[in-house]
């Protein structure tokens, strides 16, 4: 194994309170109503324009790109100070790093938001690339984030692990060939997880070290 594929959200990072909270502020200034946080959080990994159809049942796209970009002016400033690492998230990246491995992201994520919290986390200078929403036409659950950092890396599709809290990673991973992981800490639970058969799931961040060194 050589590469590592990281979803963010749920996944190094919990930004689950980040999320919601700024869809809900998103709402407020369209003068939408609410919706309840669980149709939101259910939703974490998909792209966010598909979370405004789904959650808030937005149809028209005039109101979908309004919406997308109130989002992501807010969320900035939201992320601030809601979003925290998981537990032995940052040690367990340096280990991986001095191991060798390239480590990569992939996010439905705006790279922008990505970078600055990549930044602000401080574990920016452990990760090799970073794919956001905006760099490919299809998003998760469709393989081409994965695909992309292959290339870009050039790297191979079973020496790669693919890791996410979402079926939709699992999803992205499995059409990639790589292999795959869910972790149980996140936005989905183990049941989902399990019915997406992933190569391994883990209950812990540092389990990432063990599958590393197991698949080498």
């Amino acid at each position: 194994m050589k590469t590592i594929i990281l979803d963010f959200d749920g996944t190094i990072a919990d930004t689950r309170n980040s999320i919601i909270q700024t869809i809900q502020a998103t709402l407020k200034d369209l003068n939408i109503p609410k919706v309840d946080d669980s149709s939101i959080g259910k939703l974490i990994g998909l792209p966010l324009k598909e979370t405004f159809i789904q959650a808030c049942h937005l149809t028209e796209e005039d109101v979908l790109q309004k919406a997308t970009k109130l989002y992501r002016d807010k969320y900035n400033q939201i992320s601030l100070d809601t979003v925290k690492l998981f537990p032995h998230v940052k040690e367990v990246l340096k280990e991986l790093h001095n191991k060798g491995a390239i480590i990569t992201v992939a996010s439905s994520k705006g790279k922008e938001a990505l970078l600055a919290l990549l930044d602000r986390l401080e574990i920016a200078q452990y990760i090799k690339f970073i794919v956001g929403e905006q760099d490919v036409e299809n998003k998760k659950p469709a393989p081409d984030m994965a695909l992309l950092i292959l290339k870009q890396t050039k790297s191979i599709s079973q020496e790669t692990l693919v890791v996410g809290d979402t079926i939709y990673d699992i999803e992205m991973g499995q059409e990639a060939h790589c292999i795959t992981c869910g972790v149980t800490y996140g936005n989905n639970t183990i049941e989902q997880l399990k019915e997406k058969k992933p190569d391994y799931i883990v209950d812990d961040f540092t389990a990432i070290i063990n599958i590393f060194e197991r698949e080498n």
